[in-house]
């Protein structure tokens, strides 16, 4: 999993340590009405990013949600959590030549019906002809990528995308998919724009990562 995010970018899995930090009470203010087991994803989550910040130097401060329930970064940090059956974890760097960041993780696999309305025909056509699936699919890989680009794209172009904004190739052999934007995508970043991003199969899960670099001009 260290080969999932370049050089720069911060990344930290949850452990037992973790697991026993209580949230920050402004935090807690945000999660009074969550259930026992989103109040536990929510804290390990908030957890793991206090410790990837550490890393970056940032004061250990609260890390609450903004109207959108995304996570509101530090200033001038980027960064994405994850968390599925039991696994999380959290990706942060400085922004500068990196835009923006997501990471997604996913453990169930997709069933067919979710798989149809993630991917369409040609997407679908060419998952089916890759080798060497992992255990989740490799349409759970494709879904659990588009998420990883979502949260990226997201506080860039200020909404929320759709599984259409985007199409996906997948490569095994190297570990990494190429994301192309289409038109529906239009605000973050230009039409016909190609991404590249990197994954990574454990025993639990699929994790995908994305990076948004800045263009040169």
């Amino acid at each position: 999993m260290k080969d999932l995010f370049p050089d720069g970018v911060v990344f930290v899995q949850a452990d037992d340590m973790l697991a026993a930090e209580p949230l920050r009470p402004e935090e807690a203010a945000q999660a009074t009405r969550m259930g026992p087991a989103r109040r536990r994803e929510y804290a390990l989550g908030r957890a793991c990013a206090r410790r990837a910040l550490a890393a970056l130097g940032i004061p250990d401060e609260p890390l609450l949600r903004g109207p959108d329930r995304a996570p509101q970064w530090p200033a001038g940090i980027i960064g994405s959590l994850t968390h599925t059956d039991g696994f999380c974890a959290a990706a942060v760097a400085r922004q500068g030549s990196m835009l923006a960041l997501g990471l997604d993780a996913e453990s169930a696999p997709l069933s067919g019906r979710a798989a149809h309305r993630v991917l369409d025909e040609q997407e679908r056509a060419q998952l089916d002809a890759l080798a060497s699936p992992p255990a989740q699919g490799f349409a759970t890989l494709a879904f659990s990528a588009k998420e990883s680009l979502y949260k990226a794209l997201q506080p860039l172009c200020g909404r929320k995308l759709v599984f259409g904004d985007a199409a996906i190739e997948i490569d095994p052999g190297t570990r990494t998919f190429q994301i192309t934007l289409r038109a529906r995508g239009e605000g973050a970043l230009p039409p016909g724009t190609r991404i590249e991003g990197r994954y990574a199969v454990t025993p639990r899960c699929v994790l995908t990562s994305v990076v948004v670099r800045r263009v040169a001009r």
